[in-house]
């Protein structure tokens, strides 16, 4: 868009503010692909797979700590795996939908604000960029540019005055990514005990799964920014602490309940 037109823009939208007109092409705004950003899927890819190695693990460390049958470990911990993944799944696909809709929701309503009272609209602009300190010309200027696309001024709306952020990806998208990593995380503590029991199971299963939560702590960090160590280290210290907690639970209850 050239300078001159940008600013026939800006001066119809303060001389005319009932002639703005989003067209219909403001409804691609409801859909998620206008909203994707590359590598979405990590977030909940490692959100699954750290559930999934830690919450397991702890499971097997509190139903072996009970002193029970080697094969009822075993089978606790199969359960948990798929009931933990249907669990996460679920999850991941009500949140996402709860959010993409309630983000409809809102954006439908700024849009009629906008159409409706959009001298309003234009103040709260004004205030949103006067309180990170802009003022005088300047702060006219910087409304009339926004104000004077009801495409920008929209997702400016959206994201300065509500808060919301329009970064969201698809509820099933989100249920099968966390589905298949939390089976992929939550398989790695289970492995030990297909193959022996008891402590040198859980000892071995510890291991396994610290390995794997150093990895998924450097594959983090790629996207944080940690140091991949330190990030790695961290959710070994958790998985630690989780696992001395439910092995303590586990054999009060088997004490207290003898089989």
């Amino acid at each position: 868009m050239s300078p001159k037109d940008l600013a026939r823009l800006e001066h119809e939208a303060r001389e005319h503010p009932d002639r703005l007109q989003f067209g219909p092409d403001y409804e691609v705004e409801l859909e998620p692909a206008s909203h994707r950003i590359e590598g979405e899927w990590i977030r909940d890819a490692t959100l699954g797979a750290n559930d999934g190695l830690v919450s397991i693990l702890t499971l097997l460390a509190g139903v072996a700590g009970a002193q029970v049958e080697p094969s009822t470990v075993l089978i606790a911990g199969l359960a948990g795996l798929v009931a933990g993944a249907i669990s996460m799944a679920v999850g991941a696909y009500v949140s996402a939908k709860a959010y993409r809709s309630y983000y409809r929701a809102e954006l439908r309503k700024e849009v009629e604000e906008m159409r409706e009272k959009p001298e309003v609209e234009r103040e709260e602009i004004r205030q949103i960029y006067r309180e990170r300190g802009f003022d005088g010309e300047l702060l006219d200027r910087v409304v009339d540019r926004i104000t004077s696309d009801p495409q920008v001024w929209l997702r400016v709306m959206m994201s300065e005055e509500l808060g919301l952020s329009a970064q969201f990806g698809r509820p099933l998208g989100a249920a099968a990514v966390v589905f298949v990593s939390f089976l992929a995380g939550g398989i790695v503590p289970v492995v030990p005990f297909l193959f022996t029991e008891g402590l040198v199971a859980l000892v071995a299963s510890f291991v396994v799964t610290a390995a794997a939560l150093l990895v998924a702590g450097a594959v983090r960090s790629r996207y944080t920014g940690e140091r991949p160590l330190m990030a790695g280290l961290e959710l070994v210290a958790m998985a630690t602490v989780g696992v001395g907690a439910a092995s303590l639970i586990g054999r009060l209850v088997g004490v207290a309940v003898p089989g």
